[in-house]
């Protein structure tokens, strides 16, 4: 056979066809489609953490950080490295966890990296190992926070340290100014602390207590100071600073040293204890004794409850170290009482007292706290009168120079400057104690209103000063002032009375004369006035009220006014949106940004009765019969009628409880007090700022006997009953340092 002979020109195709198919089934390796990650970790410095840390990739969907596709973990040495394999390619997270408190880490963590197929991508982290600080022990510190009245704290922080963490207690003394009135600040709370190390090497603390955080910039060495520290609270933020103390109680004083209080009344006592560093120390834990329980108690925090007329010594002791301080326990026979808005008033032989709201220092006993019980006022013991108003008080002594306490925003102290204080969320000037009116007048009665004060001097004359925005002043124009101004037309008063924005007074003649604001009818004059202030109906001097009605005694209340002719009959005036005219009108006046039922002109109060004494309120009015009875009328929400109900009323009801009074005054805003026959103070209705005086914060809606007068006689034991049955205590509400409209 003949063999077949294959060319070299056909050989070579094939041959690159079958190198070709050689290839193409695996002769070499597929391109790669994922790679890897070497994560390094370098760490100097000060007490290095020998544990190592923990490394954390994040697989991203995207560039969001918020899609988390999968997680792997692995541990890392203090100066080692660790290398991920098989990461698919995309967007990845970083993040080295573990390191110690003391080894902040240098720049970002965690870190963003990509990975791609058959590449490595390194990340290396650097971390910076600081000597440890110790801040376990004893902080003594101030604090200032809230806006923009601050709380006033301080206190020690106790501090124990566990790990990286620090755990103790805060002891604090304090108080907050708030709309409600100056609480008291005083507690202990457990607190957690962390020490905070930076890269740069600064080092701060921080520190948790209840809702609110602290921190702070830790200086000294050893650290001994806690420096440019911010507070973040719920009512506000502020500044805090502490220094380190410790050791024994070197010293010990009680504050106040003396104190006086009525039987029933109580007193916040604090001892300030000096620490072995020279600084204020809370805690440890104080033993408080009286040598007296038959006259003053005290509790296991310092309270001093009077029980007796008479005086103890209150014993505070703490390790070695003890203070004393004197307490007076008095009994009280009132003269004379006033409802004012938020807060009532007595006069006895002795000096003034008050109680209730506190918030603009209307009480005048030098603090902010609210008072359940009378307190004396400061330098009162000359006051021979006193008029309570809605959030400032006045009074006379016996050689007719005036002095005022409370908000003074207005001018209504009259002493010429504003107030130096500051009281009340809005930060308004006050003064917590008396200030002296200006202009050497001398004053034979006077009366606190809302924005302005009034007076008459004892030639018949009248001053006025405050706000006179509607012309409440009475002298012709609408400047305010704050000193006393004469009011125009030259008229003689023999009382003068200032409500919410507008004034009374009556003459010799009995005739009324009223100036100022008039949007509800309160000047008594139809048709409505021709001029107004504000773009408000008003006059800005005294006008007469309509009717020719000759009266013997005039009230003026926040909206209204009442009077009282020689036959008894009694005639009101003004808002009647609560009934507290007396009568039931169809009248209608606009004005404030509201509507309101009024009468322009005087109505008589639709009774068979006749009275000696009227008083009017804000929503109700009172009155007085010849034998001491005491009938109200008008709004009753808060049983400010006293009638052993909260149904209003626009006819005399009589106050229950069957006492006879000598006087009654209508002014609180939502309360009544009196004065019964034989010199016994009651008070009735609204009761959240303790105005009643009774020691609780309980709504009363029939009288209620004022604490200080010794032993508690009728209806008044009905305030332990309802306690007892666990009554709900009056609803919290904030006194308004501008009045509302009628």
């Amino acid at each position: 056979m003949r063999a077949t002979r294959i060319s070299s020109h056909s050989l070579r195709p094939r041959c690159a066809a079958l190198l070709l198919t050689a290839l193409a089934c695996g002769g070499s390796e597929a391109p790669p489609t994922t790679g890897s990650l070497r994560v390094s970790a370098a760490t100097g410095g000060a007490e290095v953490d020998p544990d190592g840390y923990s490394v954390a990739v994040v697989v991203l969907q995207g560039d969001s950080s918020s899609a988390i596709l999968g997680t792997t973990t692995a541990r890392l040495a203090v100066n080692g490295s660790v290398t991920f394999s098989d990461l698919k390619p995309g967007p990845y997270s970083v993040e080295l966890g573990g390191t110690a408190a003391n080894c902040p880490i240098v720049g970002q963590n965690p870190r963003g990296v990509t990975i791609r197929a058959g590449a490595t991508a390194e990340i290396t982290f650097q971390v910076s190992c600081l000597q440890r600080i110790d801040l376990s022990g004893v902080w003594n510190y101030t604090a200032q926070f809230g806006s923009p009245l601050q709380c006033n704290d301080t206190g020690s922080v106790v501090l124990t340290a566990k790990g990286d963490t620090l755990t103790g207690t805060n002891d604090q003394v304090g108080t907050c100014d708030l709309q409600s009135g100056s609480i008291d600040h005083s507690r202990s709370d457990p607190v957690i602390a962390t020490a905070v190390y930076t890269a740069a090497g600064a080092v701060s603390i921080s520190l948790s207590r209840l809702s609110c955080s602290y921190s702070a910039s830790v200086a000294g060495t050893p650290p001994d100071r806690l420096i440019d520290g911010s507070v973040s609270c719920p009512s506000g933020n502020g500044t805090w600073a502490a220094v380190r103390g410790g050791g024994s109680i070197a010293s010990l004083t009680v504050t106040p040293p003396t104190l006086s209080v009525v039987a029933g009344g109580t007193v916040q006592l604090r001892a300030l204890m000096i620490d072995a560093s020279g600084s204020r120390r809370i805690g440890p834990p104080l033993t408080w004794t009286s040598d007296a329980p038959g006259a003053a108690t005290v509790d296991a925090s310092g309270i001093v409850t009077g029980a007796a007329a008479g005086s103890a010594t209150i014993t505070a002791s703490a390790e070695t170290k003890s203070g004393t301080a004197t307490a007076t326990v008095e009994l009280v026979k009132f003269a004379a009482v006033q409802a004012g808005a938020f807060h009532s008033c007595g006069l006895t032989a002795g000096g003034a007292y008050c109680w209730g709201n506190n918030t603009y220092g209307q009480i005048g006993n030098g603090a902010k706290a609210n008072g359940l019980a009378p307190v004396a006022v400061s330098d009162g013991a000359s006051l021979v009168a006193i008029s309570t108003g809605t959030v400032h008080t006045c009074g006379l002594t016996a050689t007719g120079a005036a002095y005022c306490w409370g908000l003074d925003y207005y001018g209504e102290l009259g002493a010429g400057a504003s107030g130096a204080q500051l009281c009340g969320s809005e930060a308004a000037a006050c003064s917590t104690t008396p200030l002296a009116v200006a202009g050497g007048h001398t004053f034979s009665s006077l009366s606190a209103g809302w924005e302005q004060t009034c007076a008459r001097a004892s030639d018949g004359s009248a001053y006025c000063w405050g706000d006179n925005s509607y012309g409440e002043l009475g002298n012709g124009s609408a400047a305010s002032t704050r000193t006393p101004v004469p009011v125009a037309g030259a008229l003689s008063f023999t009382s003068i009375g200032a409500g919410v924005i507008f004034a009374c007074g009556l003459t010799t003649g009995g005739a009324a004369y009223c100036w100022g604001n008039n949007t509800a009818g309160q000047l008594g004059i139809d048709p409505a006035s021709p001029v107004t202030c504000n773009a408000e109906p008003c006059s800005t001097a005294p006008v007469a009220v309509s009717g020719g009605l000759t009266f013997t005694a005039l009230s003026v209340g926040y909206w209204h006014a009442c009077g009282l002719t020689s036959s008894g009959a009694a005639y009101c005036w003004g808002d009647n949106d609560g009934g507290q005219l007396g009568s039931v009108t169809t009248e209608t006046c606009t004005g404030l940004g509201g509507s309101v039922s009024c009468s322009r002109t005087p109505v008589p109060v639709a009774t068979n009765l006749t009275f000696t004494q009227l008083s009017a309120g804000s929503f109700h009015s009172c009155g007085l019969t010849s034998g001491g009875d005491a009938y109200c009328w008008g709004d009753n929400f808060y049983g400010q009628l006293g009638n052993a109900t909260t149904i209003s009323s626009p006819f005399p009801a009589p106050v229950a409880g069957g006492f006879s009074f000598a006087a009654a005054s209508a002014y609180g805003r939502w309360h009544t007090c009196g004065l019964s026959l034989d010199g016994i103070a009651y008070c009735w209705g609204f009761n959240t700022w303790g105005q009643l005086g009774d020691g609780v914060t309980f709504d009363e809606d029939q009288p209620v006997q004022v604490l200080g007068q010794g032993a508690v006689s009728g209806t008044a034991a009905l305030r332990a009953a309802r306690v007892r049955r666990g009554v709900v205590p009056a609803t919290p509400r904030s006194p308004s340092l501008r009045p509302p409209a009628p």
